[in-house]
Order: C-alpha cells, then structure tokens, then sequence
C-alpha cells in the first residue's frame, strides 16, 4: 500500500482568475480512508485528479511513499480512481469491462480471469459476470466500476463521488461494502464528496475542503456542527 502526501500544494486554472486549491498540505496514511468533504467549486476533484495525475499543481509537491510523483504518468502511479461516471464499456460484459485495464498491461488470461473473479466475489457480482451494461442496475453498473478499479490491486484508491447516482435504498448498504472492502484489503483510499452522511459513514478522517483550502482536518467524530446538522437535515 501506500502513503500520500501534498504540501503547500496550489492549483490555478489558466482560464480561471483565482486559484481552484491553495496551499494545500495534509498527509494520508497507509490504509487510511480519508474523506474530502466539499461543496461544488471546493475544489475536491482537482485534488484527486493532481494526485491521478490528470493535472499539476502550479506550486507545492505530491509525493506517494515519500517519492515525488510530479514527472510520472498516471499510469506509472499504480493509482486508480471511480468516478460519478459509470464510463463502461456497453459492448463488453462485466467480466470484459473488470479485465480491461489488466488486458492493456499486458496480463495474461489466467490472471485477469483469477484477479476478477476475486474482485466480483467481494463486491457481490459473481453472478453478472456474463451480462452487459445494460441488463444492470445504476447500483449494479456503478459496482462494476468500483470492481474494475479494484482488480488493478492499486496503491492508492480515488473515489470521486461513487455513489451519488444510487438511490437511497442501495446507497447507504454499498458504501458500507465499500468500506468494509477497503478494510480487508487496506488500500490508501482517498474518497471525494459533497454529501455528510456518506462521509461519517466511511471515514476514518475528514478532510473539508472550501474554496479550495483545507478548513479542518478530524475524525468524524470532531466534524464541525454546521456540518453535522447538514448530515441531521
């Protein structure tokens, strides 16, 4: 697994007149699961992508076990992330879009079929192993592309607003899964989102994040009360 660190990280958009993340630092443990927890134009998904490698800071470092990552790729970061967005392939059954990524890197038949396999016991798929896209659920869908993510064995796990496409009824009972997965596998997860409840749900610390600075930094027992009672409303 591993450890995450920004320091003093800013971010500006050229098209942008301020900074969308400004002089951010904060450390992420080994296996931890820290939560990002921000409204829109917090700046929450800059982050993310910064650490993915989607975008650079314009100032500060990021460092995945203490090795600065700035001139690697985002595939030479073994990071993966969910998105909001589904993004799968509807051509390809489960097992097809689960395998993918390993398939490009080059891993042999045996292996991809093993690693998802494994991946779809955990997560509860191992019966939609054959189906497309389209004959699932939204909950089932966006499983599949948690499930995918996973079988990657990263080292570091991003999570951009996974489940706010769910209903209710599935939501509150996937990310407890998600949860207990990334504790029986200890993956460094860092998990990105606007809503409270599902950030006292899963996190082991809070970070909140408004107008693109760090404002406080707790378990989610010490979230602050304006927060708290959002979650109550």
């Amino acid at each position: 697994m591993a450890t995450v660190a920004l320091t003093g990280v800013t971010h500006r958009y050229p098209s942008t007149t301020g900074p969308s993340l400004l002089d951010v630092t904060l450390r992420v443990a080994d296996g931890e699961f820290l939560v990002v927890l921000g409204g829109p134009g917090s700046g929450r998904s800059t982050l993310l992508r910064m650490i993915q490698g989607m975008e650079k800071p314009t100032t500060g470092t990021i460092t995945i076990d203490q090795r600065d990552v700035a001139q690697l790729t985002p595939g030479e970061r073994n990071v993966t992330m969910a998105f909001e967005n589904y993004a799968l392939y509807p051509h390809m059954s489960v097992a097809e879009n689960m395998g993918f990524a390993l398939r490009l890197a080059g891993r042999g038949p045996a292996e991809v079929d093993e690693r998802v396999a494994a991946a779809a016991g955990r997560l509860g798929l191992a019966g939609q192993l054959t189906a497309s896209p389209d004959e699932l659920t939204g909950a089932q869908r966006q499983t599949v592309a948690l499930g995918r993510a996973l079988v990657r064995d990263p080292a570091v796990f991003l999570m951009d607003e996974p489940l706010v496409k769910m209903p209710p009824e599935v939501r509150a009972s996937t990310r407890d899964q998600v949860r207990a997965l990334q504790r029986e596998l200890g993956i460094t997860t860092i998990y990105a989102t606007a809503d409270v409840a599902d950030a006292l749900a899963v996190a082991d610390r809070i970070a909140v994040l408004e107008d693109g600075r760090i404002t406080h930094m707790c378990p989610p027992d010490a979230l602050p009360a304006r927060w708290q009672e959002s979650a109550a409303g």
